[in-house]
């Protein structure tokens, strides 16, 4: 039987690599723009990070890790999200302890849930996580940077989605008017939400089922309970977005999918993504390093899906960039001349020009359209007679036009044209 790529993942041929890697690198110039730097964690840590981290009762703890245990019966999972083992990462080498953090991670994780466009059980993330400072300035310059991302890669008119989920201040107040709300309408939830409503009320806000959904469009909402400061924080919030010019909607419903959020949570949102319309996410998220059993450090993030960003650039049209692809073939008319046509691809490449040889036993023809399919500016052909002569037959993949240099020229020719 044929092995086939596991359900929820994908190979990321070579047709569409080169966009991931455009992606990634507007990602890495918009971090720097920023002043993030980069770090990377294991794909694997701890189960308990995420349990105590992420929560014990949300969807991603309870349904959605890949969890397994190592040799010596340690509970290990792949990371589900980014946050969380950053933090882990601040924390245990003491990243905040002569100011604040400002990092970027880009990478895969892993989550087992029902794969759909642009979301897979393997995934890419790009994420900022800035911790150390508890200013609203910082949180309204993480959705400046997310703003920025996405308009560096062409994506414009996206809308950006506001809340707040307050503080262990004022939350408590919230929570009871929630489960208070809810519980005269438990019997019309849905399983999920009847659990939830028992560890967590504000994940029946984050339901999918369209009859709880129905339900919550009546459920108090935070802003009405929250407490002067993280009012004041708010405010700060979305006059300092207004100073930038980001155009933003207050979305009283929004929660997230993760409990350690603290005051302000968002959404990047797209109408051509379909149900699952976020494309960005994130928040303030004060109390984490504290719940994975560090000391407090406030801080607050955000994080992008990679192949999200990828599935609504394509919809829309948006550029990747031109392919990758070498400059010049140098073709071998016959095997007596595959020598001399390497000791020429070597000079290229040593040149910094990108080249390649052509291997293939084709006719010239089919060699020739091979080599237009690849992108190449041209092809530099080697037979027994530019040999004798100490030439090279030149001919241009654009206008078809041909010439013919020196030897010594090969170098020289690209180079110029460059110019």
């Amino acid at each position: 039987m044929k092995i086939s790529v596991p359900r929820g993942t994908c190979d990321v041929l070579p047709a569409n690599s080169y966009k991931r890697a455009y992606i990634e690198n507007a990602a890495r110039e918009i971090s720097s723009l920023f002043g993030y730097k980069e770090i990377r964690t294991p794909v694997f840590e701890h189960t308990e990070l995420f349990c105590r981290g992420i929560g014990s009762g949300s969807d991603i703890v309870r349904k959605e890790m890949y969890t397994f245990e190592d040799k010596k019966g340690r509970s290990l999972t792949l990371r589900p999200e980014g946050t969380a083992t950053v933090m882990r990462a601040i924390v245990e080498n003491n990243l905040c302890q002569t100011g604040y953090a400002k990092l970027f991670y880009i990478g895969p994780f892993f989550r087992y849930e029902r794969p759909q466009e642009g979301r897979y059980r393997q995934f890419h993330q790009f994420g900022l996580e800035a911790a150390g400072v508890d200013s609203p300035l910082l949180d309204a310059e993480i959705i400046h940077a997310a703003c920025s991302f996405f308009g560096k890669l062409g994506l414009e008119n996206l809308t950006v989605q506001l809340n707040s989920l307050g503080c262990p201040e004022c939350r408590p107040a919230y929570r009871e008017a929630l489960v208070s709300f809810f519980e005269s309408k438990k019997d019309d939830l849905c399983g999920d939400c009847k659990e939830r409503l028992a560890i967590n009320p504000l994940r029946v806000l984050d339901c999918k089922n369209a009859a709880c959904r129905a339900i919550a469009a009546d459920a108090p909402v935070m802003l009405d309970y929250l407490c002067p400061e993280c009012s004041n924080h708010f405010d700060i919030v979305k006059k300092a977005l207004e100073v930038y010019g980001i155009n933003y909607a207050v979305n009283r419903k929004i929660v997230r999918g993760l409990d350690y959020y603290t005051r302000t949570v968002f959404e990047v949102v797209s109408d051509q993504l379909g149900a699952q319309d976020a494309i960005c996410g994130g928040g303030r998220y004060n109390n984490l390093a504290e719940e994975i059993g560090g000391k407090s450090i406030p801080a607050v993030g955000f994080a992008a899906g990679i192949e999200r960003t990828a599935a609504l650039m394509e919809k829309r049209g948006c550029s990747f960039g031109k392919e990758p692809a070498p400059e010049v073939f140098v073709v071998p008319f016959e095997e007596s001349c595959v020598m001399k046509a390497a000791e020429v691809l070597g000079r290229l490449r040593n040149s910094g020009i990108s080249s390649d040889l052509t291997y293939s036993k084709k006719n010239i023809k089919k060699i020739f359209r091979d080599i237009a399919e690849a992108g190449a500016d041209y092809a530099y052909i080697i037979g027994p007679d530019e040999m004798a002569a100490g030439k090279i037959s030149v001919k241009s993949m654009k206008d078809k036009a041909q010439a013919e240099i020196n030897d010594s020229e090969a170098v020289e020719f690209i180079l110029k044209g460059r110019c």
